[in-house]
């Protein structure tokens, strides 16, 4: 599921009303690669499954 960076953290913040997440930092985790994600055009679009497994450390 591809949403852009500023609708992915809307969803965290949903989820965690307390998050320490930012959009900026979801945008530095696109940029360095930690989070899977598809550029169209100007726009950011985030790879969820891929988010949400980074941020609960599924990988590590």
């Amino acid at each position: 599921m591809l949403r852009s960076i500023k609708k992915a953290y809307e969803i965290i913040k949903a989820q965690d009303n307390e998050t320490s997440i930012t959009i900026h930092t979801i945008r530095v985790w696109c940029k360095e690669g930690k989070v899977k994600c598809l550029n169209a055009g100007t726009k950011i679009l985030v790879d969820m499954e891929s988010l949400l497994d980074y941020i609960s450390m599924k990988d590590k």
